[in-house]
């Protein structure tokens, strides 16, 4: 499973929205998400994450202090702190404009800077391709899987969620296998947020756990399943008992990731029905 390489555009002028939209798919963004105000920014990152974002700092032209742009940058560094790229676009003219680059620069850690005035398309997709190489490598040094798993720590200790896990599985090596088992299993679906962070997994029949999260890297809802090995059907067009259990009638999941390690075995389905609105956040 391949999660998708993600731009947002966050643009309000759809001349540059297109030139912006074509750099970010020419350097190698599979989706290009676009907003042009900051409602449409928090409604998508409620969704989704981004690898890179490429943000116009004057989105109102009443606005001499571009905030609205600015407030967009500080949107995305608190969900995903510096794991998205970002690159401020400009092409205000009012005020000091190297001021408010450089100061959200040093407030942000922004990536680059784009003059419109000085467009290169080549320039800004070389960038784009640099940024985006680099952009797996960071998400997945900012959080473990096992943390989102636990609902980042939020409303769960982290070790009490742990020594639940390791009760429940007994795997063989202990918390070791749990990591292991979790970054290949969840690598490319993490950000998670889980559907009830009080109790992320629940503890069914024969020591398997089971949640439902929302993954804002695949843009869709997940089941996460970990069992003992031989817990479950090899079959796994049937779905386990303590999954249906959770689930809506007319939820139907699908099977994209199956990881063994040691005596524990992982699955990731994707779920179809279910909204982002039955998540929190």
């Amino acid at each position: 499973m391949i999660a998708p390489t993600r731009a947002l555009i966050v643009e309000d002028h759809d001349h540059w929205v297109d030139l912006l939209s074509k750099a970010a798919r020419r350097a190698g963004a599979s989706e290009v998400i676009t907003c042009k105000n900051l409602e449409e920014v928090r409604e998508a990152l409620r969704k989704t994450r981004f690898d890179v974002a490429l943000l116009d700092i004057g989105l109102d032209p009443d606005d001499d202090l571009n905030s609205d742009g600015i407030k967009a940058l500080e949107q995305i560094r608190a969900m995903d702190g510096p794991s998205t790229r970002c690159v401020l676009v400009s092409g205000w003219q009012g005020g000091d404009r190297m001021t408010v680059l450089s100061e959200a620069q040093r407030k942000h850690d922004t990536d680059w800077g784009c003059m419109k005035e000085q467009y290169e398309a080549r320039k800004l997709i070389a960038k784009l391709t640099e940024l985006l190489e680099q952009a797996a490598t960071l998400r997945l040094s900012q959080t473990t899987p096992m943390q989102n798993l636990g609902a980042g720590g939020t409303q769960v200790n982290p070790l009490r969620f742990e020594r639940e896990l390791l009760d429940a599985l007994s795997p063989s090596l202990g918390v070791q296998t749990l990591y292991t088992l979790t970054a290949q299993l969840l690598k490319s679906a993490i950000p998670l947020i889980a559907m009830d962070p009080a109790a992320p997994m629940r503890r069914g029949q024969g020591g398997s756990c089971t949640g439902l999260y929302w993954s804002r890297a695949l843009g869709t809802p997940v089941a996460v399943g970990l069992a003992p090995a031989g817990a479950w059907p090899d079959d796994e067009s049937i779905v386990p008992g303590d999954l249906a259990r959770l689930l809506p009638a007319d939820v139907q999941p699908d099977v994209i990731e199956t990881v063994p390690e040691r005596n524990v075995v992982g699955r990731l389905w994707e779920l179809t029905g279910l909204g982002r609105d039955k998540f929190p956040g």
